[in-house]
């Protein structure tokens, strides 16, 4: 671990990966909403973190990391920490599509189909899929990002 920052309701920490690549990973831990999934998740992230690098909490963690600089202050304490981290290869896809009436973005696409009609839409989040008629379509360019995402934090193993 090389870095701690407190952001607005989350603490992005900077990992230097000791091989392979990329060459940085930030994890954003949220903490916030309070009782959400990923609330849930990120202060386990935070206290396998805080466990590995062996720096003791008193109190509730829950109700040490509604305090996000509280929790930065003691996550920074962990800057030199070997940890094993799982980490998630994930793929971002976008779509801009140049129509009569302007230029459209949209993140977050699933898939996409070119059809006799038109071009059929499918995005994260559920909701229909978009269809944009064959009419209106001057043309359409997709693009994907690729990142990694930190989903799980470990302690270094041991020699026994």
């Amino acid at each position: 671990m090389t870095d701690a920052v407190a952001e607005l309701d989350a603490i992005a920490v900077s990992y230097a990966p000791t091989r392979g690549w990329p060459k940085e990973l930030v994890d954003h831990i949220p903490l916030a909403p309070v009782g959400e999934l990923a609330y849930v998740a990120g202060v386990g992230r935070w206290l396998r973190m805080l466990r590995a690098a062996r720096v003791a909490i008193d109190g509730d963690p829950y109700q040490l990391c509604r305090d996000v600089d509280r929790a930065t202050e003691l996550a920074r304490r962990c800057i030199g920490t070997t940890l094993r981290l799982v980490v998630a290869r994930r793929l971002e896809r976008s779509l801009t599509l140049w129509t009569d009436t302007g230029v459209q973005h949209f993140n977050a696409v699933i898939d996409f189909a070119e059809s006799a009609d038109g071009l059929w839409i499918r995005r994260r989040g559920g909701g229909p899929v978009l269809h944009v008629a064959r009419e209106t379509l001057i043309r359409f360019e997709s693009a994907s990002q690729e990142h990694y995402e930190v989903v799980a934090v470990d302690g270094a193993r041991r020699c026994a």
